[in-house]
């Protein structure tokens, strides 16, 4: 009986097939672990990658995944001093924010995530915002003080903007405005004043190569009542009515009285309605 024989089999690595080093093998599991390693630190989110790779900041892709943010930011401007102050109360952060009051720009600005306790620093990047704007009539008739203007174009003026005139009545001043355009090619005299106040100016007209003596009477002084802020509330405000002779022709213009206090005034009520709100009102820019 013959002995087995024994058979041995010897494996031969192919062409199509890879020797991967213990390195190589190491970076493949490093950039793997990478891709799904993310860390977190004070509420950012980052994922990890080695050397030479970038490093990717996702925090604002996980905030917007979110049903809600972690935190209130941004900047909201508001147009009237009334939605300004029910957004404060909304927010109800009056142990954390302050109110600023610029009275130069006339702006009241309220950082709820402000550095109010000093145990506590804030992002101070969660606000609101109330420019106080002058309105558009106001802005006209600032335009034309103490400017000097021909008769006919100021009678334009009084014309246009009769609807702003609260003393006298609009009727009054505007049978001014009606005399002024009517006597436009005349030679003025003389002026005087009248035991009421009114002005009265004397001129000369030329009818049919025959000369006519005239009269006509301005008041000294009349009020306007506008609002002063775009949103806001009206105010009265005064004005004297000026005129200057010269070669037979009469230029006319108005001075506000200390139309600049009244404003100032009106920007103060808007620092006491905040001031009454619960936050504490700073006076400064921020």
């Amino acid at each position: 009986m013959s002995e087995p024989t024994a058979i041995t089999s010897t494996s031969t690595a192919s062409a199509d097939q890879i020797h991967l080093g213990a390195d190589t093998i190491d970076r493949i599991t490093e950039l793997a672990h990478a891709s799904v390693a993310i860390q977190t630190h004070e509420g950012t989110h980052h994922l990890l990658v080695p050397d030479e790779y970038t490093h990717l900041d996702i925090t604002d892709l996980v905030e917007k995944a979110r049903p809600h943010p972690t935190r209130r930011k941004g900047t909201l401007q508001l147009t009237s001093i009334d939605s300004f102050m029910q957004y404060c109360r909304d927010q109800s952060y009056e142990e954390f924010g302050y109110i600023y009051a610029d009275h130069e720009s006339r702006t009241l600005t309220a950082i709820f995530n402000d550095n109010k306790h000093v145990a506590i620093d804030g992002w101070r990047d969660h606000r609101a915002v109330f420019k106080a704007e002058l309105s558009r009539e106001l802005n006209t008739w600032i335009k034309l003080n103490k400017t000097p203007t021909e008769q006919e174009a100021f009678a334009i003026f009084l014309e246009e903007n009769i609807a702003d005139i609260a003393e006298p009545s609009g009727e009054t001043l505007l049978s001014v405005a009606t005399s002024l355009q009517s006597t436009t090619e005349v030679t003025f005299n003389s002026s005087k004043r009248l035991d009421d106040g009114q002005v009265q100016l004397t001129y000369t007209e030329n009818v049919d190569t025959r000369m006519a003596n005239g009269t006509l009477e301005i008041p000294k002084e009349f009020s306007i009542g506008v609002r002063l802020f775009k949103n806001g509330d009206g105010y009265k405000i005064r004005a004297r009515l000026k005129y200057r002779l010269g070669g037979g022709k009469v230029k006319f213009w108005y001075e506000l009285d200390r139309v600049e206090d009244v404003i100032e005034q009106a920007f103060k009520d808007f620092i006491a309605a905040a001031d009454n709100s619960g936050y504490t009102v700073l006076m400064g820019k921020v």
